[in-house]
């Protein structure tokens, strides 16, 4: 049994004057939020901007090098998933699916995002991100 570790990002732009966050269909059919694996000689940092760009198309920024939460979980086989949880933004892009990675895209205003995501602990990790940025 060992930990794999992931890393990802709580990614959002502001649309109209509200901020807006990037969902990922997974290819299992649930929504979450842009993550993966570490690869080998890669950063926390360096992983959470590559999956972001992989799967979304987008060019993100990291408001800090440090995560803003880290969660764990059981995995097939009897592993544990350690995802690092980033807080990053973009503007002026349109986020486009790497079918390749997922299914699909979605932008959303925080409301409408907390109701899409699937896992519960994927959405307390947005309500406190979106709280911790006012």
């Amino acid at each position: 049994m060992s930990i794999i570790h992931s890393a990802g990002a709580v990614l959002y732009t502001v649309l109209d004057g509200r901020r807006h966050y990037v969902l990922v269909r997974e290819k299992n059919g649930s929504y979450g939020l842009p993550k993966g694996h570490v690869e080998e000689g890669e950063t926390l940092e360096e992983t959470a901007l590559r999956e972001v760009r992989e799967e979304t198309g987008i060019t993100a920024v990291l408001h800090s090098d440090v995560p803003v939460t880290v969660d764990e979980y059981p995995i097939a086989g009897g592993d544990t998933k350690r995802v690092s949880w980033f807080i990053a933004h973009y503007e002026n892009q349109t986020p486009v699916a790497d079918r390749t990675q997922v299914l699909g895209v979605l932008v959303q205003p925080v409301e409408t995002a907390l109701r899409t995501l699937t896992y519960g602990s994927t959405r307390e990790i947005l309500r406190r991100v979106d709280e911790q940025l006012g």
